[in-house]
């Protein structure tokens, strides 16, 4: 029985909603009925927090009924989202080789989180009169015009590979791959922007972080992947979310003036390992009713 069978089945005999298991959790209701929907396992640290819910241990979710057996296994052994290696090491490769995998995703992932947090970023979050967030980004750092300016905002984005962020109102963890950088930078959506649409993207790289954090969804938030040079790394499909930010603007001594807004759509691609992944920020707008001052 696959991991997401096992929630299911925990789920009916508890006679427990997909609604509770959110709310115990934290994980969004549609990612919990893409598991089914798509016949896909969740993410890797989202299972510590499953377990609590269904008052599970991670053997019985991870491991077959006859692999549950081995005493190595039992909940004396997986407590606390810790293992005692020294008994792991002795357990079948199968039981070893599954839980070292789903661990070392969780654990090396938080750590490798924590690089970009330490880039120093001159970004903060607002509300606008309406409530709405968006990122300021209160330094033009970037020219955004020829190839060599592009080359240097491609070269920051590498800093973000291998970190990963949360979207405020969903929980759902997006990371950062090698792929997007030269997306960001050097697609035909970007190429194809003019003046101040192509310098506000150039200078959003700031504030990757953010801009993902304060994501709300597209009236439709999914779609099916139906390009086959993406049958892989998109095929689970993908998912589009509104993004608002805005780019300083100075007069003629240097001092701010205002801000102008811009909105962008948030490109996300849903992974065959499970995991969404950021591919791009398009469909750059700048807003009609009126920068903000100063």
């Amino acid at each position: 029985m696959k991991i997401y069978e096992k929630i299911f089945s925990r789920l009916e005999l508890l006679h427990m909603s997909q609604t509770e298991l959110s709310k115990k959790t934290g994980i969004a209701t549609s990612t919990i009925s893409d598991w089914r929907k798509k016949r896909m396992n969740p993410q890797a640290d989202k299972l510590v927090p499953i377990c609590k819910a269904l008052d599970m241990t991670l053997a019985e979710l991870l491991c077959e009924e006859e692999e549950n057996n081995v005493s190595i296994m039992t909940s004396n052994c997986i407590s606390d989202e810790k293992i005692t290696i020294e008994k792991m090491l002795t357990s079948p490769d199968d039981i070893k080789g599954r839980v070292f995998q789903y661990f070392n995703d969780i654990y090396l992932g938080l750590e490798k989180n924590q690089s970009a947090k330490r880039k120093v970023r001159n970004v903060s979050i607002i509300q606008d009169a309406e409530g709405k967030k968006i990122v300021l980004i209160n330094d033009k750092k970037f020219k955004g015009l020829s190839k060599a300016d592009w080359k240097e905002v491609e070269n920051y984005l590498k800093e973000y590979v291998g970190d990963f962020y949360e979207i405020a109102y969903c929980s759902e963890k997006i990371f950062i791959d090698t792929d997007f950088p030269d997306e960001y930078s050097n697609s035909d959506s970007r190429i194809t922007l003019k003046g101040p649409r192509r310098v506000a993207k150039a200078n959003a790289a700031q504030a990757i972080p953010e801009l993902i954090q304060i994501a709300t969804p597209v009236k439709e938030i999914w779609q099916q992947n139906k390009e086959s040079k993406h049958e892989k790394d998109a095929k689970y499909g993908w998912y589009r979310y509104n993004v608002r930010f805005g780019i300083p603007v100075y007069n003629n001594d240097g001092e701010l003036e205002r801000y102008n807004i811009f909105g962008a759509v948030m490109l996300v691609r849903h992974d065959e390992d499970g995991k969404k992944y950021l591919y791009d920020f398009t469909t750059i707008k700048k807003e009609t009713n009126g920068p903000l001052e100063s």
